[in-house]
């Protein structure tokens, strides 16, 4: 994700430096110590992708309602994953995060059979003499996959409650999101068809505002825990066309080895939910003598990402 980041940076230095000049001199001398924290982390993430599909075909007299599901545990490998924190004054502060997943997958079909005619029916079709009612072939399939989603936000936050010991922030930002999915498939010939192969890419990224909280609390002198959320919809921004909706929880406990480093574990999750209608019209070949076949409906997907991650944190 190397093309947001020079704006990135650019958002987040032009707010600190808005922030520490309009901040009283007397807020920065008190928050100096721990004006700044910097938190670098392993990520250990499992996604899953789900999609869903539901809708009415209809012939003109018949109709029939369907839906489908699918889900893929795509696996789990290890990402960098990064937080700042910058203390503007006592109750106000710039909070960043930066996560990303990225995986390849590959799978296989080893055929089947398929009842053409059974599946016509089933829609309400009158089916003619001359389509197969019977089982019919479906070739080996081989399908490799790369998932891949990147997010970055910056959020400014005001410390709704504030004490020695917890502070709840409430806050708005800006959230910056990349999603790419590709597949390459091939399968063999059989008696009906010929083998052959095909490609695809999908590829979106765009910027949103976004909600945000965060929840700490200070149950000792070196030890602090941590727990934040963000929330955003896709129709804020110009992320995406479709309807949908982007959330996350994380989880951080911390303790401070000295006044400057630190170790931290914790847990992260995140989905995002996706959905659009569609319409589609098929038509059998016409030597077949087949109505047409219109179909309207709903397709969902979710990427849902979780998992344990653990650190390093200094604060300057």
């Amino acid at each position: 994700m190397s093309a947001p980041t020079p704006r990135l940076l650019a958002i987040a230095l032009l707010a600190v430096a808005t922030g520490v000049a309009a901040s009283p001199a007397h807020a920065q001398q008190s928050d100096s110590e721990e004006r700044f924290t910097l938190r670098l982390s392993a990520f250990n993430p499992e996604a899953q992708l789900r999609f869903t599909g539901d809708g009415v075909a209809t012939n003109g007299t018949e109709t029939e309602d369907f839906f489908a599901a699918e889900t893929f545990d795509v696996g789990s490998e290890w990402r960098p994953r990064g937080a700042i924190g910058f203390r503007l004054s006592e109750r106000q502060a710039l909070v960043g995060n930066y996560y990303d997943y990225s995986r390849d997958n590959d799978w296989g079909f080893e055929g089947d059979w398929l009842n053409p005619g059974g599946l016509l029916r089933g829609i309400g079709v009158d089916v003619p003499d001359e389509l197969p009612d019977g089982p019919v072939e479906l070739p080996e399939v081989d399908l490799s996959g790369r998932v891949k989603f990147s997010l970055a936000s910056l959020n400014y936050e005001y410390a709704v409650v504030s004490t020695e010991t917890f502070e709840w922030g409430l806050g708005l930002g800006v959230t910056y999101a990349e999603l790419e999915a590709r597949a390459n498939g091939s399968w063999t010939a059989t008696a009906e068809i010929d083998a052959g192969e095909a490609e695809y890419q999908w590829k979106k990224s765009g910027w949103s505002p976004g909600l945000h909280t965060r929840l700490s609390w200070r149950p000792a002198e070196r030890w602090s825990v941590g727990l934040e959320g963000q929330y955003l919809d896709t129709e804020w921004g110009d992320f995406l066309n479709e309807r949908g909706h982007f959330e996350r929880a994380g989880l951080v406990v911390e303790y401070m080895v000295n006044e400057r480093v630190g170790v931290h574990v914790g847990y992260d999750w995140f989905r995002l939910k996706l959905k659009d209608d569609y319409n589609a019209r098929f038509e059998g070949a016409s030597e077949l003598d087949i109505d047409p076949v219109d179909v309207n409906g709903e397709l969902s997907g979710q990427l849902k990402v979780h998992g344990p991650m653990a650190g390093v944190t200094f604060r300057f």
